[in-house]
């Protein structure tokens, strides 16, 4: 009985050795849940509050409890954060311009700064600034930071100077489906908007010493490019004394070196003379 026993544990042992092993599953289908630019599904839907996440840039869409979309962005850089925290649309304007940020050109028209700021940089004489655009725009603070549609090089990645940069496909749809006063919470690492008020009034110091040196040495370098076309009073290839005698002029006779030319005297040719009556 008991090597009964055993050899049916012995074959038992070999059964499962040779069995084969059910097949694994096949691996779940990577989805596109993010993929650029951004999805809209809320047909004719108001967009009622906004989910702005920096850290993934990317923001979700609401109309109530229900998501209706979600769109990419390009948020402000290191040294420019966007603010952090619980904002509302102030203001919508379609076809605004930065009055800070754009292009600086000089008198022939060549670019010299791609990213001239106001109030920092300083145009060479003659130059023009061309402000950039910020079409689709949305206010979120009153110092300027907002949403609106500008280049995003790198999908997933921090690019502007603070504010909220959307797709050129999206913008319209959320400045459609939005109204002035719609919610929109901005979070993820970045300072709150008391501390970034703070930065930017650091910055503005800074900026706005960096002009005044730049004025300062432009200055000093217009001052110097004159002195070295001018002729110092004694030079002898300069006026002597000097005083500039006019072409066509003469000193008067007598005066000394250096005393003002006197206009010459105007010789008026003589009138012809008219002869007598004929007599009869």
């Amino acid at each position: 009985m008991r090597a009964a026993l055993v050899f049916g544990a012995v074959l038992l042992a070999s059964c499962q050795m040779f069995r084969k092993k059910p097949p694994a599953p096949p691996p779940e289908a990577v989805k596109e849940v993010w993929k650029y630019p951004g999805e809209w599904t809320g047909g004719n839907k108001p967009i009622t509050r906004m989910i702005v996440n920096v850290d993934v840039q990317r923001a979700t869409l609401y109309s109530g409890k229900d998501i209706v979309g979600w769109t990419y962005f390009a948020s402000g850089i290191p040294s420019f954060p966007t603010p952090t925290g619980d904002f509302k649309i102030l203001e919508k304007v379609k076809d605004k311009v930065s009055n800070l940020y754009g292009k600086g050109f000089d008198k022939n028209g060549k670019l010299v700064n791609s990213d001239f700021k106001q109030g920092r940089d300083l145009l060479p004489e003659g130059g023009r600034f061309e402000p950039a655009k910020m079409t689709y725009f949305m206010r979120l603070t009153g110092d300027g930071v907002g949403m609106h549609i500008g280049p995003i090089p790198k999908p997933g990645r921090r690019a502007s100077h603070g504010c909220i940069r959307l797709p050129s496909k999206m913008a319209p749809i959320l400045f459609e489906h939005t109204a002035v006063g719609t919610p929109v919470t901005v979070t993820g690492n970045g300072p709150d908007y008391q501390s970034y008020l703070k930065q930017s009034a650091e910055k503005a110091k800074a900026n706005a010493a960096k002009l005044a040196a730049a004025k300062q040495k432009a200055g000093e370098a217009a001052a110097a490019a004159a002195a070295a076309t001018s002729l110092a009073p004694d030079d002898p290839n300069g006026p002597k004394g000097g005083v500039v005698t006019p072409p066509g002029t003469t000193p008067p006779l007598g005066a000394p070196p250096g005393s003002p030319a006197t206009p010459p005297i105007e010789v008026k040719p003589a009138e012809p003379v008219t002869p007598p009556p004929a007599g009869n």
